[in-house]
């Protein structure tokens, strides 16, 4: 079986902010203001869903790591 390889982010926290601000932004415009067509935009779910991932894990590393 392979290893799970974890990768430790180390970010100063005016980088993580910074980074924090960029994904929030880009949530609140890709999810809130409506770009997402999910009838005509179906075969792209798996990279929203890769979207929601990335910004749930970030953001739950920055909870516990800067704020």
């Amino acid at each position: 079986m392979s290893e799970d390889k974890t990768v430790k982010l180390e970010l100063t926290p005016t980088d993580a902010n910074a980074l924090m601000v960029m994904i929030e932004a880009d949530m609140e415009a890709t999810f809130t203001f409506g770009d997402i067509d999910p009838i005509n935009e179906w075969e792209h779910a798996d990279l929203y869903a890769y979207k929601l991932l990335a910004y749930q894990k970030f953001k739950t590393w920055y909870k516990e790591n800067v704020e």
